[in-house]
């Protein structure tokens, strides 16, 4: 039960900001879903080392809000291939990609999921862990980096570092938060990897919670939008998961003037 009171948290936290920017794109339902700013020239607030679709997505994984989203709507799953429901807490359901598969992670300490697409060329990974003491988030990315490189093949030596953001918060009272997110380019891949590791001063344990995008550098803009923030997105909509989209055309009934008609938005 502590371990799906911390996941709960984690959801939360990541998702707060996706959430302002699902009300200020509602704002925009009379604007066509196919026109939006241009996202090839947004720039990041906190990293001038990234553009278009990397800067949107780097500040949103650092809290900061963005509403120039493509189209004015959040991204949805174009292409459906099948739904992910975590037997152990049921708000970590989606909606994934066709083309995809899913490793639930479960264990009385941690609960989370691999979605990884068949050529195991990306992986969306999501996982909150209690952990005993309070170990280095940075230590905690770092590890995950390491097993995201081994899993593609690729030389940890090759590691470029584009974007680096790592601070300490203290949320509540006797609350300590410490995070550790990075960009980096490995080989031909490109991944944002984050880590979150919070504890109570009086509780010798901590909650970590861990997200992992991943992709080749030559899709990775596409997988942003096509799969990674169109999977979060559905996180927003409660346990079931879903985002309504009758049509499947990729824009959200909310935000669709033609719900049931995929030739038109």
């Amino acid at each position: 039960m502590k371990n799906s009171h911390n996941a709960t948290r984690f959801l939360r936290n990541w998702l707060t900001l996706a959430a302002i920017i699902l009300l200020s794109t509602a704002c925009n339902n009379d604007q066509e879903a196919n026109i939006g700013p241009d996202t090839n020239n947004a720039t990041s607030q906190i990293c001038e080392n990234v553009r278009g679709a990397e800067a949107i997505f780097w500040d949103l994984s650092n809290g900061i809000p963005r509403t120039d989203l493509p189209g004015f709507v959040p991204p949805t799953i174009k292409a459906p291939g099948g739904t992910f429901f975590h037997p152990d807490f049921p708000p970590l359901s989606f909606e994934h990609p066709t083309g995809y598969y899913t490793q639930t992670i479960r264990a009385p300490q941690s609960a989370g999921v691999n979605l990884i697409r068949q050529d195991n060329r990306v992986i969306w990974r999501w996982l909150s862990v209690t952990s005993t003491g309070f170990p280095s988030a940075r230590e905690v990315r770092q590890a995950e980096i390491r097993q995201m490189l081994q899993f593609l093949g690729v030389d940890d030596n090759n590691i470029q570092l584009i974007c680096l953001n790592e601070g300490q918060i203290n949320p509540g009272p006797n609350i300590t938060t410490r995070s550790s997110v990075a960009l980096i380019r490995a080989g031909e891949f490109t991944a944002l990897v984050s880590a979150q590791v919070s504890a109570l001063e009086t509780i010798p344990t901590s909650s970590i919670a861990i997200r992992m995008s991943v992709g080749p550098t030559a899709e990775f803009d596409q997988l942003i939008f096509d799969t990674f923030l169109a999977i979060e997105f559905q996180l927003l909509y409660g346990p079931d998961g879903t985002i309504e989209d009758r049509d499947g055309d990729g824009t959200p009934d909310p935000q669709d003037k033609f719900p049931d008609d995929p030739t038109r938005q």
